[in-house]
């Protein structure tokens, strides 16, 4: 029945295609409001960057894709919209800062709670109005440059969703008469269980997702919800959309179709924890578009969640694909800061000959055991860091990089750098400042790193001949002893003072230095899981068993901040079914510099090993005491949690 099913299906796609290609007429609608400039802290927390939309419409403008004149302003949702879904007395409450602080996991103030109700109302408004010219006919596919708040609930806020734009718009166009059956394809990384709850017994409102966590295990009555285990890539995935998705529409027969298009499948985001490439993304877009325009479905698009640097080029890749059917996605996503300093790093001197000279073809993995070691003995004779930086060299570069002015931005000035390169395994760079407040007060130290080259032997699966060359930071300690920890800011595992927020500066410098040297890459090995967790956006273990632990434990703690993740894991509440305690071990992590171990890193051996590592800790009941959780919370953070 499904093979004839899907027959029958492939037959009048191909129909459809030939007889009638439908001509895309498009909507979008935003407005600056989306972007509550006061919670920029609280977005770096999660890795969402806070400017998305501009640097989305600043590359759509650049490439002459979308202009600004192309952009409907969204407006602002009033209170009787609101409450077709949401009850007045949950109305009233979430106008409390502590109460709306509830959905964003930390406490609010009285300006930055206005701002972010203001930014929720006018992306609820954004898709009331794209949904309305849809279902009116004046487009057929709308876009809301926000929105997709799936976790809202009729009288409950959480995952940074107060209300509910899309049960906001389908009650919307119920009281305006619309009769027709209605579908949300919710394909953000986390179930959406605000849309679950409120559509849970209306047979008309499919309900769609492929996620990777479960947030409500209830049955609905027109619910087609799959769970991805962690690591899914671009086959997995696809391959299970393609199955499921076409055989759900042709059975319910929606005439709107809800699109969430949430980017925080992509490798890498800090609340995921699948592994798509950008290309996957933009295929699954494609995918969900070409479907409902096959099958004659008006459609209107939210974003959902991303909360990676790289999230918003998702969103470019698909705006651009509506706009020009183009399906092709720019893999090449260095992060802004390293095309950034690189574009210094060609201004400055460069590393001593001998590494200058190396053609591409005499790489690392070209070269002899011997060779590598002879060029580490060298290290026994040298008067300068990495035989390179000499002590106002390192100085220089802070100040060309931007480094040390993001310090003075912290309050502090009068810097003294030190070095201690006499030991070739310990390389060892300190600076130290006194703060602008306190002229006459002592320099306090504000960064420690110790650094040292050295050589691997070749990871296992990966069939390297020669050993891998890296740059190894055995320590690095970045702090601001003048600030306090706070709910923003909170205590990390292993922390005295809250950072300068230069980690990112720090991390693209030695970057530099490594593909200077023609290194294979940057290798730390993190103390904590937030370390861990943090860098994973660029960084793999090099053995894929650690890299699939990683995995799994994020998996486990995908509903806790990260500082309350990483407390319970020092904490001792991780375990496995059977009582085993399951503590944090320190392993070898690399950012991949070299095209040999980028290609590693991203091979289906690789990839394969490191979730076959996640699954079995997951079967084997990976989880956190539910009993330590509330005890380590409530006495760390003043509150119990379950």
């Amino acid at each position: 029945m499904v093979r004839r099913l899907k027959t029958w299906i492939e037959r009048v796609r191909g129909f459809r295609s030939i007889l009638h290609k439908p001509k895309r007429v498009l909507g979008f609608w935003y407005h600056p409001d989306y972007d509550p400039k006061s919670l920029a802290d609280a977005a770096h927390l999660v890795g969402l960057e806070p400017n998305r939309i501009d640097l989305l419409l600043g590359r759509l403008s650049q490439k002459k894709v979308l202009g600004s004149k192309d952009i409907r302003p969204s407006p602002l949702a009033g209170f009787e919209d609101l409450r077709l879904v949401h009850t007045t007395g949950y109305l009233e409450s979430v106008t409390d800062p502590k109460f709306a602080g509830n959905a964003f996991g930390y406490e609010l103030n009285s300006r930055e709670a206005d701002e972010v109700l203001r930014s929720q109302r006018r992306g609820v408004g954004g898709t009331v109005a794209a949904a309305q010219a849809v279902v009116e006919g004046a487009i057929n596919i709308g876009i809301n440059l926000g929105g997709g708040f799936h976790h809202a609930t009729e009288e409950r806020a959480s995952g940074f969703c107060i209300f509910n734009d899309i049960a906001i718009a389908i009650a919307k166009l119920r009281a305006n008469g619309f009769e027709g059956s209605i579908a949300i394809v919710d394909l953000d990384f986390h179930q959406g269980n605000g849309n679950l709850a409120v559509f849970a017994n209306d047979p008309s409102v499919l309900t769609y997702s492929l996620h990777g966590v479960v947030w409500d295990n209830r049955q609905a009555v027109s619910d087609r919800g799959y769970s991805l285990p962690p690591g899914t890539g671009d086959q997995e995935y696809l391959k299970k959309l393609e199955e499921t998705l076409e055989p759900a529409l042709w059975e319910h027969h929606p005439r709107l179709l809800f699109y969430i298009a949430g980017n925080d499948v992509l490798a890498g985001d800090r609340l995921g924890n699948f592994a798509l490439s950008p290309q996957g993304v933009l295929d699954r877009d494609c995918h969900v578009i070409k479907t409902a325009e096959e099958l004659g479905i008006p459609l209107v698009i939210t974003l959902g969640g991303g909360y990676s640097p790289q999230a918003w080029r998702c969103t470019a890749n698909l705006l651009t694909y509506l706009i020009t059917d183009e399906a092709k996605a720019d893999e090449n996503w260095e992060p802004d800061l390293r095309k950034k300093f690189a574009r210094i790093a060609r201004t400055m001197r460069r590393v001593p000959d001998r590494d200058e000279a190396r053609a591409e073809d005499d790489r690392p993995e070209n070269l002899s055991e011997s060779e590598i070691l002879g060029d580490l003995s060298s290290l026994t004779r040298v008067r300068q860091l990495l035989d390179y930086y000499s002590v106002h060299g390192v100085e220089f570069a802070f100040e060309r990089f931007g480094i040390l002015k993001k310090i003075r931005d912290h309050g502090f000035d009068d810097f003294r750098f030190e070095m201690d390169t006499s030991d070739p395994d310990r390389q060892i760079v300190r600076i130290y400042g006194r703060r602008t407040d306190l002229p006459a007060a002592e320099r306090s130290l504000l960064l420690e790193m110790v650094l040292h080259l050295s050589v691997l032997p070749p990871p296992k699966l990966s069939g390297f001949s020669t050993p891998l060359r890296v740059l190894s930071v055995k320590w690095l300690l970045i702090q601001d002893p003048r600030s306090d920890f706070s709910l923003k800011k909170p205590r990390l595992p292993g922390q005295a003072h809250p950072g300068l927020g230069i980690a990112e500066d720090i991390q693209e410098f030695l970057v530099q230095y490594c593909q200077r040297a023609h290194l294979d890459g940057l290798l730390s090995t993190p103390s904590h899981f937030h370390n861990a967790s943090v860098a994973s956006r660029w960084f793999h273990f090099l053995d894929p068993a650690n890299e699939g632990r990683l995995l799994a434990i994020r998996q486990v703690f995908l509903k806790f901040h990260l500082s309350e993740a990483s407390e319970l894991v020092e904490q001792g509440a991780l375990g496995l079914r059977d009582g085993t305690a399951v503590k944090w071990e320190p392993a070898e992590q690399i950012l991949p510099v070299s095209r040999r171990l980028k290609a590693f890193f991203s091979s289906p051996a690789y990839r394969m090993a490191a979730v076959e590592e996640c699954q079995n800790l997951l079967q084997a009941g990976l989880q956190s005491d539910p009993t330590k959780t509330g005890k380590i919370l409530g006495k760390t953070y003043g509150f119990f949690r379950n």
